[in-house]
Order: structure tokens, then sequence, then C-alpha cells
């Protein structure tokens, strides 16, 4: 009986998914830059950022000092206490994610930017986080 129910386990489990293991935990593991998720960890900023390019906006939130002290790649400088006044980004749906030192700025940028009608946002937290090479200017 055991053997006749680990045979039937086998099988259902066999049919499940047509689909290889490997693709079907990639496949699960895309993100969709129409919508980003709130938080998003190294993995998914990187392979965003790789992705999409042109279409990823990636805003460092500190000040310009901080910035050239090292910056991920492919930031732009966008200090948060300037967004208000200075951002000027005019697709209001284009993917944007944040970033700051510690995770505090990053989360004012996002309240702002949401003020400001921007729509696909995402707070990365800290430039610490970034386990990659730090850009200089």
């Amino acid at each position: 009986m055991k053997t006749l129910i680990a045979l039937l386990v086998f099988v259902v489990a066999s049919s499940v998914s047509c689909q290889p293991a490997a693709q079907a935990s990639a496949a699960g593991s895309a993100l969709d830059i129409t919508a980003l998720p709130a938080r998003l960890s190294y993995d998914e900023l990187a392979g965003l950022a790789k992705a999409h390019p042109a279409e990823l906006l990636i805003l460092d939130v500190r000040t310009a000092e901080e910035f050239r002290g090292g910056y991920i790649p492919g930031a732009k400088l966008a200090p948060y206490d300037e967004l208000a006044s200075s951002f000027k980004e005019p697709d209001k749906t284009r993917p944007i994610v944040v970033y700051c030192r510690s995770g505090r700025r990053s989360a004012i940028a996002m309240e702002t930017l949401r003020a400001m009608g921007y729509v696909n946002l995402s707070d990365f937290g800290g430039v610490n986080n970034w386990r990659g090479r730090l850009s200089r200017e």
C-alpha cells in the first residue's frame, strides 16, 4: 500500500507542472516594471537595471557630496529636499526607484513623489544595500 501511495504522489507531482523547475522559478521571480513593488532587494534592483536601463529611473536622494562619494551605477542625483521644486519627469508612470544612505530620506522622497502624482515607485532603502560596485564622479 505504501508503494502505491508513493507512486501516486510521484505521478501527481510530475503532472502538476510541464516546466522544468529552473524555468518555473526564474519565471516566477521576474518583476513587472510597470508595477514596481514598494520595496526592492539588491537582486531585484540589479535585475531591473540590467533588463530595463532606459526605462528605469534610479534616484539617489542624498546630498551632492554623498553622491560624489559613490552611487549606484546609472543613478541620478535628486536630493530629497529639492524634489518638490526641481524634479521634472513628465511621465508620471515611469518606474522610479529611490535610495539614500539609510532609508529615512528615501521614505520621505517616496511620499513627496506620490504627492506630485508619480505612481510607479519603489524604495531601495540605503545605498549600503547595494552589493555591487559603486560609481564615482
